[in-house]
This record gives C-alpha cells, structure tokens and sequence, in this order.
C-alpha cells in the first residue's frame, strides 16, 4: 500500500470517476483503474461500485477513504512541522455569502496567500440555501452562509440533517443604510414611524418579507429591486432610496470608508432581530492541516472587524 493509492481513492470517491480523478494526478485511466485494483487485490474487497451517479463507495470503501484522509492530513500536517507552514500545499474552497464576499474575500486571499502561497484557494460567492448544498455535496469545503436569528433554529437543524458541523463567527445589527445627505442622516436612531413614505432598495429581493416581520408595512412603501449590490449602493448614495442591511456587511466598503453612506439603529427592529454568520464544513471528513489555517484565519478576519 502506497500513499499515492490512498491519495488516488479519496479522488475517485471525489470526481466519482476514474477518468476525471485521473486528470488530477495527470494520469490516464487505466494507470489509475491499475492503481486502484492493486490496493482493492491488497485489501481483498471492493472499494466502489457503479450507479447511474458514477462511482460510488462501498461499505468498506467509504470506512477505508474516511481513514485515508486521516492519513493524507496527518502526512500534511508532519510535513508542516518539519518544513514550516509556508510550504503547505493543497487547494482548498471557499463559498461565502454575497455581502461577506464582497466585505471580506479580498482580505482573506490577500492574507492567506502571503502566509501560505503554495496553497491554492478558491473562493466563489452564493446565497445561504446554496452554499449549505455545496458544502453538503462536497461542492466545496466550507461555506459561510448568513440567515436571521428569527430563522436560527430552522437553518441549525437543516445543518445537522445535512451532517454539517457549524461555528458562529460573529451576530451583528441589522440598521438602515442611507446616504450622507439624507434627511434621516441627522437622527442618531430611527423609529418605524420616521420611514413612512420612503423608497426602499432591496437587494435581490430578500429584505421585503424581513422587513414585514419586524413590523413595516411593506404593501405602503415603494421598493426598488437590484441584483448588484454596487448599484444599490449607487442609489443609497444618491438620496434615491433606503436600505435595510446587515452591519458586518459594510466593513471594507468605499462608500462608507469615504462617508458616502452610513448606518443608523431602527428602533424596535435593531433589537428585535441579529444576522448570524457562520462557518460550516462536513462533521464526516476531517479537515487538512490547511484547512485548518484557512478557517482559524476567516473567522479572525471576520469576528476582528470592528462593529
């Protein structure tokens, strides 16, 4: 049994197949279906089957690529105490939700590469239902995902059905985003009634049944829909509209670091209700020795930013 078979089984099961797991290790496939049958004849049973999905592990197989994994980080994690961390490699992936990539993906990449720049990182955004898809499927490693308080106890659960194991990394406001020359720019805190009439922008859609919650007549206000979250900050900024957004959202962004927009309390509602992100990756698969930088890193960037 050599290391390059297990690191060749935890591929396969992976890519669910031989041929793609090849690409990996620039082999082709019959090199690999070789490989594979030699530690299977070691072994003496069978480490995958075949459906309409592709390759799957068997009983044995899945007990046998759970310890391979074990093995490959323990390797992983050996070679960093004798090398020094610098040398890790690996790749690794990373979904966060729009406004925590668009808050905190530049620092992150930026940082992780200086301190482990043969580790290649991938971070790509999608929303909170998704990212826990991807993160369940093995679509990625780890995904932060951000939802209400209100709907805590419903996304915990989805998350232990999904045998995901979640942190909080930080819970935060969630207050009135306005422009710098608007009229409620002059009250420190904001009350229900104070946003009678105004024009709301909501991102994607996601804020009107939020803000229904809280108690704000939706069906009296006029909405703007966006899809770009540059945009509607465009339009906060330019006195056409309000908005209704996380806080955490807003670290590292121009318009507010240039105080073309800024933040406000809305009384009964800051309160009443907290935006929770959290970190998520699989209970069933041990995470590497870089995963492990990786994550102790976003939830430093991310819970170190000032409220």
């Amino acid at each position: 049994m050599r290391i390059e078979q297990l690191q060749h089984i935890i591929e396969v099961n992976n890519k669910k197949s031989i041929s793609e797991a090849a690409k990996t290790f620039f082999m082709s496939q019959p090199q690999l279906s070789h490989s594979m049958k030699n530690l299977e004849d070691e072994l003496g049973y069978k480490l995958f089957r075949r459906n309409r999905g592709g390759l799957i592990p068997t009983c044995q197989g899945k007990e046998v690529v759970g310890l391979a994994r074990e093995i490959i980080n323990t390797i992983e994690e050996l070679k960093s105490l004798a090398s020094g961390e610098a040398n890790l490699t690996g790749n690794l992936s990373l979904t966060l939700a729009p406004g925590a990539f668009n808050s905190f993906a530049g620092l992150l990449l930026t940082r992780f590469n200086e301190k482990y720049p043969n580790v290649n990182l991938m971070i790509t955004e999608d929303i909170g239902i998704a990212i826990v898809d991807k993160v369940a499927m093995g679509a990625c490693l780890m995904g932060v995902p951000v939802w209400t308080s209100n709907d805590d106890d419903t996304m915990r659960k989805l998350l232990d059905s999904n045998d995901l194991a979640y942190e909080e990394i930080i819970e935060d406001d969630l207050c009135l985003v306005i422009g710098k020359r608007h009229p409620l720019a002059a009250k420190e805190s904001i009350e229900l009634a104070d946003l009678e009439g105004m024009t709301f922008v909501d991102y994607c859609g996601r804020y009107r049944n939020l803000l229904r919650n809280c108690g704000i007549d939706t069906a009296k206000r006029e909405f703007l829909i966006v899809y770009n979250r540059e945009v509607m900050k465009t339009i906060i900024a330019k006195n056409q509209g309000i908005a209704v957004f996380p806080r955490f959202f807003l670290h590292n962004d121009l318009f507010f670091e240039q105080e073309l927009l800024s933040y406000r309390a809305i009384e009964k509602i800051t309160d009443k209700v907290k935006m929770k992100m959290y970190l998520i990756y699989s209970r069933t698969e041990p995470l590497s020795h870089s995963a492990k930088q990786l994550k102790k890193m976003l939830s430093e960037i991310i819970a170190g930013n000032p409220s």
